[in-house]
């Protein structure tokens, strides 16, 4: 009676723990009900849908970000181009007021030396006429 009491409590253990254990414990008497067996094949293919579903979630979400993250790098680039392209813009056009402004005073630099040739050329004139005709 006592052997009997404990084999039936190791099967109880086992059946409690795992129901493919309990199926090899009995030998060909499944403990198992066929529907039994039947639902948690179902319940286990269904967690395997699930998890490749979430799988597949967490690849698309995986992807999405990367081509956000490539898509902002593409924005920043642009930007910084863009800015670069103004930066060059404004040197060239610094440089070319600059050049403009030297031209200018060359201008006005050889209007004073002309100017002040003609005025030294008639300053000369009246003098030889003035000093010639005292000489005479």
């Amino acid at each position: 009676m006592k052997a009997m009491l404990k084999k039936l409590m190791v099967a109880v253990a086992i059946v409690a723990s795992s129901p493919v254990m309990a199926a090899d414990f009995h030998g060909a008497t499944p403990l198992v009900s066929r529907q039994a067996q039947s639902r948690m094949e179902r319940e286990r293919q269904e967690r395997e849908r699930q998890e490749r579903e979430r799988q597949a979630r967490l690849e698309r979400e995986r992807q999405e970000r990367e081509r956000q993250a490539r898509l902002e790098r593409q924005r920043q680039e642009r930007e910084r181009q863009a800015r670069l392209e103004r930066e060059r813009q404004e040197r060239e056009r610094q440089a070319r007021l600059e050049r403009e402004r030297q031209e200018r005073e060359r201008q006005a630099r050889l209007e004073r030396e002309r100017q002040q040739r003609e005025r030294l050329a008639r300053r000369d004139r009246a003098h030889s006429n003035y000093n010639g005709g005292w000489l005479n």
